[in-house]
């Protein structure tokens, strides 16, 4: 499944698992460049690749079909990246 089939699929239903892992395996590389760019290359990256994944899957509503599907995809994995971490240092900041 391409980029851009799988953002309509996505736009519909969020959930579609399997054009999550379609966004996941054709992206892998952007997703985990955009992840140690935010964070490093710490042990948590995985999780962090699943979650920059999910919250991409999310925004896939935003997608208009006569986009890019690369450059969307660019745009909000940093977009989201940022969102991830603002969200983690703002739970950090109030853990007590």
């Amino acid at each position: 499944m391409t980029n851009h089939e799988a953002l309509l699929r996505l736009s519909v239903n969020s959930h579609d698992h399997l054009a999550v892992a379609s966004l996941l395996d054709n992206n892998s590389n952007l997703i985990r460049t955009t992840v140690i760019l935010y964070f490093g290359t710490e042990p948590v990256g995985v999780n962090l690749e699943f979650a920059l994944t999910q919250r991409m899957a999310s925004y896939a509503r935003l997608y208009e079909p006569s986009e890019d599907a690369d450059a969307w995809l660019t745009r909000y994995a940093n977009a989201a990246c940022d969102r991830l971490r603002n969200d983690s240092i703002y739970h950090q900041a109030n853990r007590d």
